[in-house]
């Protein structure tokens, strides 16, 4: 995972399928799909996308997070974000719905040197339940 360009991380999450793209591919910001799992083994569409923020930036620098719903899978267009710095408090959270046309994208300036924690949460189809999605950026002194 330290290379961004190798392609894609599928990781299995709770009862479902995880997949999340590196950042860079195809000229885009990446994203990370929330799917369901059947029990045949194929993964239903993601009802919202996320973006997937740098592993690593300079301290002073901005990562971008971001929502997208992708309107053929007809789920639900609910999410938050909660963005927790190195002091371990939360500084950031934004919620709502999905846009269904266009990224909807946030800068987010990491002042600090040390760990930036994303929580990305969504509701999988079918369910009321949300599932939440983890991503950690590291601020560093370059």
């Amino acid at each position: 995972m330290r290379n961004a360009r190798r392609g894609f991380l599928l990781a299995v999450m709770a009862s479902g399928i995880l997949a999340a793209s590196a950042p860079g591919m195809l000229g885009t910001a990446a994203a990370a799909v929330w799917a369901r799992h059947d029990r045949s083994g194929s993964a239903a569409p993601g009802v919202v996308l996320v973006n997937r923020p740098a592993s690593s930036v300079c301290v002073g620098h901005t990562f971008t997070v971001g929502v997208w719903f992708q309107q053929a899978s007809g789920g639900s267009r609910a999410y938050r974000i909660a963005i927790s710095g190195p002091r371990h408090r939360r500084f950031f959270y934004r919620y709502g719905r999905a846009p269904l046309r266009h990224w909807r994208f946030w800068k987010v300036r990491a002042g600090r040197m040390g760990k930036y924690r994303i929580i990305y949460s969504g509701h999988r189809p079918g369910s009321a339940t949300w599932t939440r999605f983890g991503v950690t950026t590291r601020a560093r002194r370059c």
